[in-house]
């Protein structure tokens, strides 16, 4: 298990890390040379020719709310294989609540968008699904649902999402919308149509998840990948914004730290 913890203001930040691998860069649009283009890129970020990428959840803690973003999420080609989800779910339950937090105390959940299950869903036996964190209704955009109701949606979206549904497990939200006081989502688009950031504000501190936007920390420069966002000029715009923000960036499939503050030149991990 690794933990990463970034308190910002009052609230607190927690990575619980699953496992990191290494991958081929060119699943996210990249090559061996890009990443050698990038001098702050090793250790943390990639490894030789590969990228650095990880399985985790973050964890928000925000008086007596905790609430879990992304767990897990496009993680299934290691998790979600029909001969071992049930080994790696458990997995995942014990690791939470090793790190004290059992998956029954979470009070919300957050989907920046939709596409592989990771940890969202419990698989049981029989094949059918439930919420992974059975108390936290999992908040999805509105133009999110729309776009797969409609047949617009550019991801194969996991079949558990739809039981999910049927259960009453995901709550509709807008654009704008504030979970908690310290807590809010940002529409921002480019990967899905209903792709969100979570901003985290408290006091003079300021967070950003980011989501897919940014699939990998080395996308903050080398550009969104053109194969994994339909839109992305718009990520594009959207990561430039960032850049300009004296905020802790976080990526949900970024590598332990799994966070950096962005100084002008390079990415700076924060926390260990």
């Amino acid at each position: 298990m690794s933990i990463n913890e970034v308190p910002v203001g009052t609230v607190q930040l927690t990575r619980v890390g699953y496992v990191d691998v290494t991958i081929n860069p060119a699943r996210v649009g990249l090559t061996p040379a890009q990443i050698a283009s990038v001098p702050w890129a090793e250790p943390l970020w990639a490894a030789g020719d590969g990228l650095r990428a990880g399985a985790a959840v973050w964890v928000i803690q925000d008086g007596d709310a905790r609430i879990a973003v992304d767990p897990a999420q496009a993680a299934d080609e290691i998790i979600r294989t029909d001969a071992d989800a049930s080994v790696h779910q458990e997995a995942f339950a014990a690791l939470l609540e090793s790190a004290g937090m059992p998956r029954e105390s979470f009070t919300h959940a957050i989907a920046t968008h939709m596409e592989g299950i990771g940890m969202w869903a419990w698989r049981n036996d029989d094949g059918s699904w439930a919420p992974f964190f059975p108390n936290a209704p999992i908040l999805v955009s509105q133009r999110e649902l729309d776009a797969v109701d409609r047949g617009e949606h550019p991801s194969p979206v996991h079949r558990a999402f739809t039981q999910l549904r049927a259960l009453g497990a995901l709550q509709a939200v807008d654009d704008g919308h504030k979970v908690t006081e310290h807590v809010s989502l940002e529409h921002v688009g480019g990967h899905t149509p209903g792709h969100q950031f979570v901003r985290i504000q408290s006091g003079d501190a300021t967070a950003v998840m980011v989501g897919h936007v940014a699939v990998t920390a080395l996308h903050l420069v080398t550009g969104p990948c053109p194969q994994q966002h339909p839109w992305p000029d718009v990520a594009q715009a959207r990561i430039e914004t960032l850049l300009t923000e004296d905020a802790v960036l976080i990526g949900p499939l970024w590598p332990q730290p799994g966070a950096g503050r962005w100084d002008g030149e390079k990415l700076v991990a924060v926390g260990g």
